[in-house]
């Protein structure tokens, strides 16, 4: 049995082989729970990932639900359109039968009791002077009453 001098270590009945299998020993502890440490981080990361891909297949799966809404909601509204032409059609046609030339003339006849003008009816009016109009100026005219004109002119021409 060897004893040490250093007062660090007391080595009562234990020989170096044993002093070497405890440190064997330990450094065996320690790559077992290393090991087991990666492999539980490596398990995390499979179970993370699992969550991920999982999470994406939904996010994907509940995209691919809303657009099959969004495509029938579309047909639906396509068919609603189709109806409506087809109704705005027919009553087109509707308004064009009863507000055509034949169809006035005949309400005109029989429900107004109006008639049509005969060549005798027509008199006509000569004018001897030429018609023209003329622009009378305000005499109470002002230079902010031109100016109010003025503006209101460039309004009118920008169409407000």
């Amino acid at each position: 049995m060897a004893t040490s001098v250093n007062l660090a270590y007391k080595y009562d009945n234990v020989t170096a082989d044993e002093l070497h299998e405890e440190e064997y020993a330990e450094k065996l502890r320690d790559r077992r729970s290393a090991n087991k440490r990666r492999k539980n981080a490596a398990n995390i990361r499979i179970i993370v990932a699992a969550v991920i891909v999982l999470a994406l297949f939904s996010v994907m799966t509940y995209g691919r639900v809303e657009l099959s809404k969004l495509y029938s909601e579309k047909a639906q509204m396509e068919d609603q359109l189709m109806l409506l032409h087809n109704e705005n059609v027919s009553l087109e046609s509707e308004l064009a039968q009863q507000t055509g030339l034949t169809k006035v003339e005949e309400y005109a006849e029989n429900k107004l009791g109006l008639k049509k003008l005969d060549k005798s009816q027509i008199e006509y009016v000569e004018v001897e002077e030429k018609t023209s109009a003329t622009v009378v100026e305000d005499p109470d005219s002002n230079i902010f009453v031109d100016i109010q004109e003025w503006f209101n002119g460039v309004l009118e021409y920008l169409g407000v």
